[in-house]
């Protein structure tokens, strides 16, 4: 995997995630996931778990292989009725420099997890509790995208799309910068 460099994460979450969609073309639009906190907005490159059903071993066993500004995302499909996220998990993933967290199901413990400073992107919230187990690493599914670890995140008011990361290239980031030019210049992009 290669890993973007600080920098670079830093050029890609100043383009809002509508721009990146208009410019892909609506590719990677991971649909009914909102942010829970207004303000946080990220990129980062993904770490995948997928969840069976109403199970968080994954996502905490993954924690111990995170690295600095890393955005945990678990398919979490399975368990509609169970939070898989919630204050134990983003203590540990802040302590790691985990940047966001996107989850295709419930989270819970929003006071804490506001106190974390994590962006949050979840579908729901819910006091119910997680089981144990799981998968990380590879390819899942998250809200209708196929998002393999390694792949660029970007989070912020509007949602959260998903790059693939052989698909970023100089040449999508200057047509992203020249629709914000023309947008921010009142001109139709």
């Amino acid at each position: 995997m290669r890993v973007l460099a600080p920098a670079e994460l830093a050029e890609w979450s100043a383009v809002p995630t509508a721009v990146l969609s208009d410019e892909r073309g609506h590719r990677g639009v991971l649909f009914g996931l909102k942010p829970l906190f207004a303000g946080r907005s990220f990129a980062a490159q993904a770490l995948t778990i997928a969840v069976e059903d109403s199970d968080n071993g994954a996502a905490r066993k993954a924690l111990a292989g995170a690295w600095p500004l890393a955005c945990v995302i678990i398919d979490a499909r399975i368990s509609p009725d169970a939070a898989v996220w919630g204050g134990n998990l983003a203590a540990l993933a802040r302590d790691r420099g985990v940047t966001a967290i996107v989850v295709d199901g419930n989270v819970r413990d929003i006071v804490d997890l506001r106190a974390s400073g994590l962006a949050v992107y979840c579908r729901g919230v819910t006091p119910r509790g997680p089981m144990w187990g799981g998968r990380i690493g590879g390819t899942i599914q998250c809200a209708g995208v196929e998002v393999t670890q390694g792949d660029l995140l970007v989070g912020d008011e509007d949602g959260v799309i998903a790059i693939p990361l052989d698909a970023l290239d100089e040449e999508l980031l200057k047509r992203c910068r020249a629709r914000m030019a023309r947008e921010a210049g009142g001109q139709a992009a």
